[in-house]
């Protein structure tokens, strides 16, 4: 009897050990699949602007599909041209749960000003989208076309002032390599953000001004302004009546590019989930049409190591046009 006692207790034992090797292998737990927690995407502008507009379509989009379980929290922290908010993302090295739109403005601020903050510093997931920029006037301005704007230029140094947000941004890119092809010095007046530029250009405070098209559409709609030209490499499907520089014979093509990063030292599995995710939210036709379509923009996927190298060739593309307009040695 003793003996079948000690064999029962025995058997228990072993039990007890195969059952625990089962479990997980000496207590350990499985690791939850990526993503297990809410999200921060970070938005370095305004609400309203053309990053902000990117990352709540990306939201939706995302939602709409069922992409993720997790909470996709948008912040903006507009501040410093896109630095202030590039900085706290910045800090939050290695941490796959936040996340940062990227537009070539955070490439070029950071060349022209002290301690700016590399756009290479960052992992980049993903471009989703180039944005174009259309050359506008208001309603009653006596220009009717490009070449109307250039004969006036043409009359004398800064004769037509030409509006744009912020010193060294996409738009004083723009601005520089319409001089040079055209052969004119432009008055570049530059303002905080997108609205501002509209509110002077339709004061008649400058004479000309730029904007992506989701910036002026409602204007244009409304007949306030005019677009004579638009820098993108051909006409805008939205828009097809707008020629471009390069057809109007000026040899002047730039797109703004928009796409996400995420810290510094991004986990790759995160790296992956976003990419993925990303690619995803490109391909889908509601979003295409939402977002790009109605915004005049031309979808552009390009997964992490060539959006890597897209803001590399960028950062050395952008030096040069900044060199050339004196806003770097």
């Amino acid at each position: 009897m003793r003996g079948k006692r000690i064999l029962v207790l025995v058997t228990v034992a072993v039990l007890v050990v195969v059952l625990a090797g089962c479990g997980g292998g000496g207590g350990q737990t499985k690791k939850p699949a990526y993503p297990d927690k809410p999200i921060e995407f970070v938005v370095p502008y305004g609400a309203g602007g053309g990053s902000d507009v990117l990352a709540r379509n990306i939201v939706q989009a995302i939602q709409d599909a069922k992409l993720t379980s997790q909470v996709i929290n948008v912040v903006n922290k507009p501040g410093a041209n896109g630095q202030l908010g590039g900085a706290y993302v910045l800090g939050k090295k290695g941490d796959p749960y936040f996340l940062m739109t990227m537009v070539s403005g955070q490439v070029s601020i950071p060349l022209t000003i002290e301690g700016g903050i590399p756009a290479t510093k960052y992992t980049p997931l993903a471009n989703l989208a180039m944005d174009e920029f259309l050359l506008l006037v208001e309603k009653d301005s006596p220009f009717k076309t490009i070449q109307d704007v250039i004969a006036k230029a043409k009359t004398g140094p800064k004769a037509v002032s030409i509006g744009g947000t912020a010193t060294g941004s996409e738009d004083h890119m723009c601005t520089g390599l319409l001089e040079k092809a055209a052969g004119v010095q432009l008055n570049y007046i530059p303002f905080e953000g997108g609205g501002q530029v509209m509110t002077n250009l339709l004061g008649k405070h400058v004479d000309v001004a730029w904007a992506n098209p989701n910036e002026c559409l409602s204007q244009l709609q409304a007949g306030l302004v005019r677009a004579v030209a638009v820098a993108a490499p051909e006409r805008v499907k939205l828009f097809p009546d707008v020629p471009t520089l390069k057809e109007s014979g000026y040899d002047a093509v730039f797109q703004q590019f928009r796409g996400v990063v995420g810290p510094p030292e991004m986990p790759e599995e995160a790296v992956k989930f976003w990419a993925d995710t990303l690619k995803k939210v490109s391909e889908d036709s509601a979003w295409q049409k939402r977002y790009a379509e109605q915004n005049g923009l031309t979808i552009k996927f390009l997964g992490p190591n060539e959006f890597k190298s897209l803001l590399a060739s960028e950062e050395q593309r952008y030096a040069q046009i900044l060199k050339d307009i004196g806003q770097i040695k």
